[in-house]
């Protein structure tokens, strides 16, 4: 059975290979048949939200994702972990491996290089491309295969076609590209992290000390999706790729989307995995209103022929924290005063004018609609106001500095600030003047140009 029908591969000490599997995917099929994909979840205290135990936040059982998965995290496109259940507990990823197979070859070679199928990359088996033995490929159809059905097939091709173009000189292409996989997993951060081949497949030949976490996979899958590339493929969907057959004739391949959850309530992509050792594997991507985060979950149980995203764990558990994040997510306003302009416009601040012992200039959002998206069960909301300090004519919409909205040391709104009235120089006489109310100012100790005054306030959660 492929990885696509998630079949049981785990080893067990005290049956043959072949009895394991079996005694396996009865026990999964009748859990399955008599309890909903949710039989298992469960709520963590100790799951961490912004870094700190929930139990210590004080968070309520009702304010927790209800997730089976034993890894799990919820992380912000930006790199903000706002929930890890056991994120550095290193486990199998099976085919999430696939993330960084498609991250060398973006980096390395051109769309248009051509892919070899050899006989390891048809004979591979478990979850498959459907390509041949000869059949030749562009690189980009060969990321299709790998990607969307979860080709192993399109694994090997890719390897053992780039490897050489890594190293001229390698004996061994599939050594030579893993080799390359594991140097960009260090250079981006994945210290728990090691590949040895390029599909993911943990049992029989291919068993090995193969591991990640979700916190590396986060990192995987964060890096991954700047790509616009790798964006495109895993937000596809079933589709087809043309191969070229060993006797030069075209051929059309149909390829069935693996990621159940694709186009569900803003999913974007982005990978299965499905091993017995793994479990079920999914690491996601959400966009809801411009709001992107990234998810993952490791280790669930085995659904076994799931046709509904509802009726596999891993998916269920995805829509979970997915879910989890957005209810807890608030768009407020980013500016909040109690001051308002001559024109009723909010007054953010008043700023500096140098040339003036007594004169400052208003000054107001260029957007007064600009949001700040909160996190509701984060830290206190902080805001800082970077005002310009003016000289000569002031115009109305001159650039006036920025107000800047964190939470957790994270900007959650950045709004450009500008000027909301004219402010005139001192002509020559009124120059005199304020030289003289200076010098008052100085001998009495006052301030010898108005100060900056900000009347904003930090939005609340």
């Amino acid at each position: 059975m492929t990885e696509l029908s998630n079949a049981p591969h785990r080893r067990n000490s005290s049956l043959p290979r072949t009895g394991s599997r079996i005694a396996a995917a009865a026990f999964v099929a009748m859990l399955v048949a008599g309890s909903p994909a949710s039989a298992w979840a469960q709520i963590q205290r100790a799951d961490l939200v912004c870094g700190e135990a929930a139990s210590d936040r004080g968070i309520q059982d009702a304010d927790l994702p209800d997730i089976s998965a034993p890894s799990a995290l919820v992380v912000t496109d930006d790199g903000q972990v706002l929930y890890a259940r056991s994120a550095s507990e290193q486990r199998e990823i099976a085919s999430i491996t696939k993330i960084m197979t498609a991250i060398v070859a973006l980096e390395n070679a051109p769309l248009d290089t051509v892919v070899t199928v050899d006989e390891a990359a048809a004979t591979v088996g478990e979850s498959s491309a459907g390509l041949r033995e000869g059949e030749t490929l562009t690189l980009e159809d060969a990321l299709r295969g790998l990607m969307v059905p979860s080709g192993n097939d399109a694994a090997m091709a890719i390897a053992s076609t780039l490897g050489p173009l890594l190293d001229p000189s390698t004996a061994d292409p599939l050594a030579t590209f893993v080799d390359a996989m594991n140097a960009k997993a260090a250079e981006l951060g994945m210290a728990d992290t090691l590949f040895t081949n390029p599909h993911g497949l943990d049992f029989d030949d291919w068993e090995g000390d193969l591991h990640s976490t979700a916190s590396d996979v986060a990192l995987m899958v964060a890096y991954a999706m700047r790509n616009d590339t790798f964006r495109s493929i895993v937000g596809s969907g079933a589709t087809s790729i043309q191969v070229t057959s060993a006797d030069g004739t075209p051929r059309t391949v149909e390829l069935r989307e693996a990621n159940l959850l694709l186009g569900v309530e803003g999913n974007i992509g982005v990978k299965t995995g499905t091993t017995e050792d793994a479990g079920a594997c999914f690491a996601g991507a959400f966009d809801r209103d411009g709001n992107e985060i990234y998810t993952v979950v490791l280790g669930d149980p085995m659904a076994s022929g799931a046709e509904s995203w509802a009726d596999d764990t891993r998916f269920v558990d995805t829509m979970t924290l997915a879910d989890w994040h957005y209810d807890h997510t608030e768009n407020v306003p980013a500016v909040t005063s109690s001051r308002t302009t001559l024109a009723g416009e909010q007054l953010v601040a008043r700023a500096t004018h140098t040339d003036w012992s007594d004169k400052s200039v208003d000054v107001i959002a260029a957007d007064p609609a600009a949001t700040a998206s909160l996190f509701t069960l984060g830290d206190e909301v902080q805001m800082t106001c970077d005002l310009a300090s003016f000289s000569g004519y002031v115009h109305v919409g001159d650039p006036a500095g920025t107000l800047t909205i964190t939470q957790d040391g994270q900007t959650v709104s950045e709004v450009e600030l500008v000027s909301a009235e004219d402010v005139a120089a001192p002509n020559p006489v009124e120059w005199v003047l304020v030289q003289l109310d200076r010098l008052v100012r100085t001998l009495t100790g006052e301030p010898t140009a108005a100060p900056e005054e900000v009347f904003a306030t930090a939005p609340e959660v």
